[in-house]
């Protein structure tokens, strides 16, 4: 088999286990009646704290219009925090508030546990084989960045 047709058959593979491991993500989303750009904003602001709107905007892949309206309805749910900027008071910055860290927390902590889930069928050998993939992966996007 040459190395397209394999990495064809892996970007496949790849793309089965994302649909199965979204049934753990689905059922936080829907449990929480969010939209999946409401849910991809919440996980931006886990790891991207005290940013701008138009730069939530370019992370969700909307344009800033769209990100205001989805900003404020995550704030009036109590999920999403906006405050002034120090530098620029015109500018507001997001940030999760502890109920969105929660809801974020829990949906992390169920797409963790079905990946566990899906490490369990695989030998110690297997697992060890896909940490060094995993850090190969981590370690090229470093020198990237």
């Amino acid at each position: 088999m040459s190395r397209e047709e394999t990495v064809a058959q892996v970007l496949d593979l790849q793309a089965q286990m994302m649909r199965s491991s979204m049934r753990h993500h689905s059922q936080t989303m829907v449990g929480a009646n969010l939209t999946p750009v409401q849910f991809h904003l919440l996980l931006f602001l886990h790891s991207h704290r005290g940013i701008p709107t138009a730069e939530a905007a370019d992370a969700m892949g909307v344009r800033a219009n769209i990100a205001t309206g989805v900003v404020q309805r995550l704030v009036d749910r109590g999920w999403v925090a906006r405050e002034p900027s120090p530098e620029d008071g015109r500018v507001r910055l997001l940030s999760l508030t502890s109920e969105g860290d929660e809801l974020v927390n829990q949906a992390v902590s169920e797409a963790e546990q079905g990946f566990i889930e899906h490490l369990n069928v695989l030998s110690d050998e297997q697992v060890e084989q896909l940490r060094g993939i995993l850090q190969t992966f981590i370690d090229a996007g470093a020198a990237e960045g």
